[in-house]
């Protein structure tokens, strides 16, 4: 028969309604997932099946998009609170609450970072500094495996510290736009 155009009406059938549902879910989630490839948008969708059960989709990441929307709701419930109760905000004062907030943790997180980054530079300090202070030709194989994991170990918490500072100041510089 190929594809025809069909009138939307309240599906009645049990069994067609959840066929129905089924493929319409999946054509949802696929035009969801082109709209944030396409777009670079943040996209997260919950429907729930006939049958009651929630189905999730989200690009990059569905929970991440719930918190991120959840935030923002209360935020939003903080202001018009405050604007209810007769201390009149404007949008331009939510934003920059917003960007405060946001700089207080970035500032949080550098600080955990930098205090992490001192106590592993301690550790390796006092730890490591008797096993591994040897020339490298005096090392045993299994002393120069543990010294190499552990330079693996250094390098992936480096890496790690690059890609959230990297993100944290994305996050700066698109606070400073808005």
């Amino acid at each position: 028969m190929g594809r025809r155009k069909i009138k939307m009406e309240k599906v009645q059938d049990t069994n067609t309604k959840q066929v129905t549902f089924s493929k319409r879910r999946l054509g949802l989630f696929k035009k969801a997932s082109e709209l944030a490839t396409l777009c670079n948008a943040e996209v997260g969708i919950v429907v729930f099946s006939p049958g009651n059960k929630p189905y999730s989709f989200g690009k990059p990441n569905f929970d991440l998009i719930a918190e991120r929307f959840k935030n923002e709701f209360e935020e939003e419930e903080e202001a018009d609170s405050c604007e209810t109760s007769g201390y009149s905000r404007g949008k331009r004062a939510r934003q920059e609450k917003k960007i405060c907030k946001r700089l207080n943790s970035i500032i949080e997180e550098a600080e955990a970072e930098k205090k992490h980054g001192e106590d592993l530079h301690k550790w390796l300090e006092s730890a490591e500094q008797d096993r591994f202070n040897k020339p490298i030709e005096e090392l045993t194989l299994e002393e120069l495996k543990e010294f190499e994991a552990k330079i693996q170990e250094t390098r992936c918490g480096i890496q790690s510290n690059i890609n959230h500072m990297q993100a944290s100041s994305s996050l700066m510089f698109l606070s400073k736009d808005n």
